[in-house]
């Protein structure tokens, strides 16, 4: 037997491959369907990221941001 994973990009075209394949003759069985909402852009793949980790302390060593941020800033010229 050969397993195959397949993403698709909503539950409406989900739905849909999972009728055609229960159609096919030579496929045994379709497994429970896993939904995972995965972030499409950058900013919601950070933002979950972050919410994520939001105890691992990434920061915590910055005490004033706007001193931390003036630094990077003359680090660049």
């Amino acid at each position: 037997m050969t397993t195959i994973r397949i993403s698709v990009k909503n539950k409406r075209d989900a739905g849909l491959l999972i009728k055609m394949l229960k159609k096919i003759s030579f496929v045994e069985r379709v497994e429970e369907v896993v939904v995972i909402d995965a972030p499409v852009n950058q900013f919601e793949k950070l933002k979950t990221f972050l919410a994520s980790n939001s105890n691992s302390g990434f920061f915590s060593d910055i005490t004033d941001p706007s001193t931390w941020q003036k630094q990077l800033r003359n680090e660049w010229e």
